[in-house]
């Protein structure tokens, strides 16, 4: 298995096949091997490894050089800490200082540290090894099988479990990975063209927004599976993207289960399938009072620093019911997490953010449900004694401090803010009715 992870035992294999492909240049695995062997020697003579245990700090731009590095820390089995490309100064120093004084080492399997989070506190740091990464591979291997000629493309962040799960499957199958450039309808739908790609995966979001920019639009003849996941994707777009015969396969799955442990099973990709889609080899999925339960080899050990998970099966927090068909349906992702064009939004972490603000003593931020982007972030803002800020003066501070995706793009003003019956903050979903919102941006 772990040689299998090695970018010099696939160019010893296969040194002429092409390993990677970016902006219309190939890189064969060959190649891929020198220019990673030419960054092992740089980490060296520069010293910036760091100890045994501890992870390297990786930010995590699509780029050649990331994937290279990558490459790189597999050789070394260093540890990646992954930081998101759109965080910003003040969220990637409150990340690092949270895992700054945990003394624990990571386990000897661990690939890299990718955070992710429920609704209440920071993100947290998940460990993912190997084992979790090889397994998931096999599995969806199983219901997509590998082709001659197989190009996967790499359109969302490689910091995210579905990146990397792209980055390490391609890897151990010896394909070709595709870097596409940052998302727009117009870039992606290009892409899939000029790189000849055959699989592709994105979230609805995605999808919507090239459907909106091209009505009309099929896939090309070589792309052979579109997986959509990081949020279920709503009845009308399936429905049209069914019409215009796209081959879909639904997913569902989580950092803590290394990606997706269900899939609409291949056969049916051009089917009117409606849901997440059928447990995948490997993995079991139950419903334990509504809850959304997974017991896999897939599943993460734990978070770094903390105590680790010990019982088999993993409490997602999602709320979801099989059919009849064992399709699995997700009614509620993790309660109060803000799923916002695939991207999570963790409530806490927005709201500890404005409050630094001088004139924001408190805020609850929830989800409002739309239609675009899944849900869109909102706040209700109580203003500190004294001051009187303007709308404008919140969308400044957050453009400051907060990646887009995050920002909230609606606000209202309040003198207090909603509790319920224990007088804990009042998060249910009936809350922003209350109010009357003003609209700060739409777009990211």
């Amino acid at each position: 298995m772990a040689n299998c992870f090695s970018i010099f035992e696939a160019a010893a294999q296969c040194p002429d096949k092409i390993g990677l492909r970016r902006a219309g240049e190939d890189y064969s695995f060959a190649r891929l091997a020198t220019l990673t062997q030419n960054t092992i020697d740089r980490l060296h003579k520069e010293k910036v490894l760091p100890e045994k245990g501890r992870p390297m700090v990786v930010e995590g731009k699509n780029t050649v050089e990331t994937i290279v590095l990558l490459y790189a820390l597999f050789e070394l089995k260093v540890p990646a800490l992954m930081l998101h490309p759109k965080l910003t100064a003040a969220e990637r120093y409150v990340l690092l200082s949270s895992i700054r004084e945990i003394q624990d080492p990571l386990p000897e399997d661990t690939v890299a540290v990718l955070f992710t989070s429920g609704t209440t506190g920071l993100p947290k740091p998940a460990i993912i090894t190997r084992k979790m990464l090889w397994e998931s591979a096999k599995a969806s291997e199983v219901n997509l099988g590998w082709q001659e000629g197989d190009c996967w493309q790499l359109c969302m962040s490689v910091t995210r479990i579905g990146g990397l799960s792209i980055l390490t499957r391609c890897l151990l199958a010896r394909k070709t990975l595709a870097i596409s450039p940052l998302f727009s309808p117009e870039s992606f739908t290009q892409a899939l063209i000029d790189d000849q790609v055959t699989i592709t995966s994105i979230v609805p979001t995605m999808l919507a927004k090239v459907f909106e920019t091209y009505p009309d639009w099929r896939a090309p003849e070589a792309l052979r599976v579109i997986l959509l996941g990081g949020s279920s994707a709503n009845d009308k777009l399936l429905e049209k993207a069914h019409r215009q015969g796209l081959p879909i396969v639904t997913t569902y799955g989580m950092t803590e289960t290394c990606s997706h442990v269900v899939m609409t099973p291949y056969g049916e990709r051009l089917n009117l399938v409606k849901g997440s889609g059928k447990v995948i080899p490997g993995a079991q999925v139950r419903i334990r009072d509504g809850q959304i339960e997974v017991k896999s080899p897939m599943n993460t050990p734990g978070y770094w620093g903390r105590p680790r998970i010990t019982n088999e099966w993993f409490e997602t927090g999602d709320l979801g019911e099989f059919d009849e068909e064992g399709v699995l349906h997700v009614h509620a992702r993790r309660h109060d997490l803000i799923l916002s064009a695939g991207e999570n939004v963790y409530p806490l972490e927005v709201e500890n953010m404005l409050t630094r603000s001088p004139f924001i003593k408190e805020a609850l931020v929830l989800g409002e449900p739309d239609e675009t982007w899944g849900a869109i972030v909102c706040a209700l803002i109580v203003p500190e004694k004294g001051t009187h800020p303007k709308p404008e003066d919140v969308r400044r501070f957050c453009k400051e401090t907060l990646s887009a995706y995050k920002c909230p793009r609606k606000i209202a003003f309040v003198d207090s803010l909603p509790v319920n019956s224990a007088d804990k903050p009042d998060r249910s979903s009936q809350v922003l009715e209350r109010y009357t919102l003003t609209t700060l941006h739409y777009k990211h």
